[in-house]
């Protein structure tokens, strides 16, 4: 996947999540509940309603996906979020102030997730 700088890697985060929930079978809960929780979780923060303490939780239940589903879905979801959070805190910490997204730009439509 290619992607510019201009790209707002927690909307990406959710966009990724909201991937993975979709496709979740539902079978084992940490897929089915840690997908969900980090999509609403996601969601919450984009809108400009997180916390500081979201971001470690948002990292928390990733890593706690790991290694514990019947299927390699979970961990395919769990590993970028890890990432993102990992690789992306400043971001995350920037929509902390920048209400809903310091990133949006005129003319892109925003993320809607359902």
């Amino acid at each position: 996947m290619v992607i510019d700088d201009q790209t707002c890697m927690v909307e990406f985060a959710l966009r990724t999540m909201s991937f993975y929930a979709h496709e979740s079978c539902g079978w084992c809960i940490p897929c089915r509940e840690g997908t969900d929780w980090l999509k609403k979780t996601l969601t919450r923060f984009h809108a400009g309603f997180g916390t500081r303490s979201d971001i470690d939780n948002i990292q928390y239940l990733a890593e706690n996906m790991l290694g514990r589903t019947f299927c390699p879905l979970g961990d395919a979801a769990a590993m970028p979020t890890i990432a993102f959070v990992k690789k992306f805190r400043k971001e995350f910490e920037d929509h902390l102030n920048g209400m809903p997204c310091p990133f949006a730009r005129e003319g892109v439509p925003q993320l809607t997730v359902v």
